[in-house]
């Protein structure tokens, strides 16, 4: 619900019409799935909310008689399940602060403090982070039943409250990354627990052991261009070639620290197929990554000008998704231009960080989606702001997080449309710029530096997930 439009009805009414809301929600879900039509990542098998035993239940709502706590937006981003809700203020009158509380069925907590703001009206509002990759990291977690609860204090009072879910989100099957040869299952949803004197609706979580389904990854490599595209070309040089050079080789040297790595392409598909204009397609380069059940996606490319003209322009970059965390990416960029005797790229425009850079539409790019809507004849997409994050790769891989917007009405694309666009699971997607083609120092170290460049990639990754080079 709205927030402003939440403050305008009372208390009563208001629960009324959330209950309302969701009720017409779960039926329209209901009437989706029956037509074969599914809301996020598309699955034969869809998840399901966890279950607990009864005497788990109990102990995990021991203090919990409410649930006060009305969760709109939920999403796995990465490795990371990221919340943001509302809260009444009319209950909590002397409202300071809010935590979220992780409580494990063997008694222990661990406790987020929550970014919470609050209107006019007294309406709180609040999120597990300020970043889409922030929040609560899956692969931290331990085995056992979880409940997902929150700790508000409201002048000389702390009440511990369930959360509600405002629509009908999808349950989540989320395997961590693989760490000496094991995975578990992450199994999280909306259900329903016992207090013991009623039923409170709750977020829970439960983690096991499990074996990685074959078609569950930890990476996606998406070596850029191919399959009829070169890319950018200079002095015989294709981009789609060096592309897919990198992206095994780097694949070699993830799979060396005990990663399940999937690429988007090998370098021997038809013409044609994986295209920009074909990202979207069955088989797409989109599709791929978004049906790996990986955590992140690196797309590799080579940086040129316009007319691939020989140019003084030169160094590394590294695009993240707008509204990121950027310090995984500022760890790349560190680490290569440290180890692969290259340069940051001088290119200011995006820039966010020493070679880390953040382009979003823009003003200009928000306009330009029009005129391109309106030369293809279709209507332009609303979901296209200034702060939208621009490349497609980074974008559409991540679902709702990202602000996936692809839905097949453009013969641009051939009508194609990501039907993981309303995922509320994502890869955290990155584009590397490994350097510039056209510059001749960048083309020499590109041509004989490769493995510096690939371990240094590889090492940042190793880092940010925790894992030790064998």
């Amino acid at each position: 619900m709205n927030g402003k439009f939440a403050d305008f009805v009372n208390k009563k009414d208001k629960k009324l019409l959330l209950a309302v809301i969701i009720a017409a929600v779960a039926v329209v879900t209901a009437a989706a799935v029956a037509a074969g039509i599914f809301f996020g990542r598309r699955s034969e098998k869809p998840a399901t909310a966890p279950t607990a035993d009864l005497a788990v239940q109990l102990s995990l709502l021991t203090d919990v008689s409410s649930s006060d706590v009305m969760i709109t937006k939920y999403y796995v981003y990465g490795n990371h399940l990221h919340l943001e809700g509302e809260v009444d203020g009319a209950e909590y009158p002397d409202f300071s602060r809010m935590g979220l509380i992780l409580r494990k069925d063997d008694g222990s907590e661990k406790e987020i403090t929550l970014d919470c703001s609050r209107n006019d009206f007294g309406t709180v509002f609040f999120r597990s982070s300020e970043y889409i990759n922030g929040g609560i990291c899956l692969d931290e977690l331990a085995e056992g039943d979880f409940c997902v609860l929150f700790k508000i204090v409201d002048g000389g009072r702390k009440v511990y409250t369930s959360a509600a879910a405002l629509y009908d989100f999808e349950a989540v099957n989320y395997y961590t990354v693989t760490k000496n040869g094991e995975n578990r299952l992450v199994n999280l949803g909306f259900t329903a627990y016992s207090t013991g004197s009623g039923i409170l609706p709750c977020l829970a979580i439960k983690i096991e052991k499990a074996a990685l389904p074959g078609d569950v990854y930890d990476i996606v490599l998406d070596a850029g261009h191919g399959s009829g595209d070169s890319g950018a070309v200079y002095n015989g040089h294709n981009e789609s070639d060096l592309t897919i050079d990198y992206a095994k080789a780097l694949k070699k040297e993830l799979e060396s620290l005990g990663l399940k790595v999937k690429m988007t392409r090998e370098g021997n598909e038809k013409n044609g197929t994986m295209t920009g204009s074909a990202a979207y397609s069955k088989g797409g380069r989109v599709e791929k990554a978004c049906l790996s059940g990986a955590k992140y996606c690196f797309s590799i490319h080579f940086n040129s000008i316009s007319g691939n003209k020989k140019t003084t322009a030169h160094g590394f970059q590294i695009y993240c998704p707008c509204g990121s965390d950027i310090s995984f990416a500022k760890s790349v960029a560190d680490n290569v231009v440290k180890t692969a005797g290259t340069d940051y790229s001088p290119q200011e425009f995006s820039r966010v960080a020493p070679g880390v850079y953040i382009r979003t539409f823009g003003k200009n790019g928000v306009e330009n989606s029009k005129k391109i809507a309106k030369s293809y004849g279709y209507e332009p997409y609303d979901a296209i702001k200034e702060n939208t994050t621009f490349y497609y790769m980074i974008r559409e891989t991540g679902g709702v997080a990202t602000g996936a917007y692809i839905d097949g009405r453009s013969r641009e694309f051939g009508f194609n449309e990501n039907e993981s666009r309303n995922s509320v699971t994502g890869l955290e997607s990155y584009l590397i710029e490994i350097g510039y083609i056209c510059n001749e120092t960048d083309l020499a170290n590109i041509l004989t530096n490769r493995d510096a460049y690939v371990q240094a990639i590889a090492a940042a990754i190793a880092k940010e997930l925790g894992i030790t080079a064998k």
